[in-house]
């Protein structure tokens, strides 16, 4: 099986979602949302498709700044 890695680069990824999940959520430190785009970035870094890491990877951070935020009510 043919692996591709054309285009993927985690740092940049994890900028990219880190960057959109923080204007989403201006009031989360940003070390919150840093945590949380590194470890979702870091569970798909190493799928043998990465085509749709940062989509996905975005939607799990979104996930777990709002579960902090509600959980911190």
């Amino acid at each position: 099986m043919t692996q591709r890695q054309d285009g993927f680069d985690k740092a940049q990824t994890i900028a990219g979602v880190e960057e959109r999940v923080q204007d989403r959520f201006p009031e989360v430190p940003h070390e919150v949302v840093h945590d949380e785009a590194v470890a979702a970035v870091d569970k798909y870094a190493d799928a043998p498709v990465k085509d749709f890491v940062d989509i996905i990877a975005e939607r799990e951070a979104r996930a777990a700044v709002e579960d902090a935020l509600t959980t911190d009510d």
